[in-house]
C-alpha cells in the first residue's frame, strides 16, 4: 500500500508539472526521479540517510533553478556548491523544506518500521508453524 502512495506520488508530481512547466520541468525532472528512487530504496532497506538526502535534494534544486533563473550567466560547480552551502541563510524555499523533512522522516520511518516488524512477525509464525 505505502509503495502504491508513493508511486502514485511521484506520478502526481511529474503530471502537474508537466502541465504546468512543461519542457522546462521535462528537461531537469531527473532532480524530482532522483529523489523518488531514494525514498524507494530507503523504503526497501536500503542505507539511505533521509535527512542528508532530502537536504541533498533541496541544494540539488537550488543550484538548478538558480541557473534556470540566471540563464544569461554562466556558473562554475564551485559557485553553484558555495550557493548551495548558504540555503539555511537565504531560506530560498520559506520554511517548506524543514516541514517536509520532518514529514517525510516520520512517515518514512514509520512505513519502513512496520513493514520490518510485518516480516519479523512472518519469519516467527513460519518458524511457530514448523515446531508445532
Amino acid at each position: 500500500f505505502f509503495r502504491e502512495l508513493l508511486e502514485n506520488a511521484e506520478r502526481s508530481l511529474n503530471d502537474m508539472f508537466v502541465r504546468t512547466y512543461g519542457t522546462l520541468y521535462m528537461q531537469n525532472s531527473e532532480v524530482f526521479q532522483d529523489l523518488f528512487t531514494e525514498l524507494k530504496r530507503y523504503y526497501t532497506g536500503g542505507n539511505v540517510n533521509l535527512e542528508e538526502m532530502l537536504n541533498d535534494f533541496w541544494a540539488r534544486l537550488l543550484e538548478r533553478m538558480f541557473q534556470l533563473i540566471n540563464p544569461q550567466y554562466h556558473f562554475t560547480e564551485d559557485y553553484l556548491e558555495c550557493v548551495s552551502k548558504y540555503t539555511d541563510q537565504l531560506k530560498p524555499f520559506g520554511d517548506v523544506p524543514r516541514k517536509l523533512k520532518v514529514q517525510v522522516t516520520r512517515a518514512f520511518i514509520a512505513a519502513r518500521t512496520f513493514v520490518q516488524g510485518l516480516t519479523v512477525g512472518r519469519e516467527v509464525a513460519n518458524r511457530v508453524s514448523k515446531v508445532i
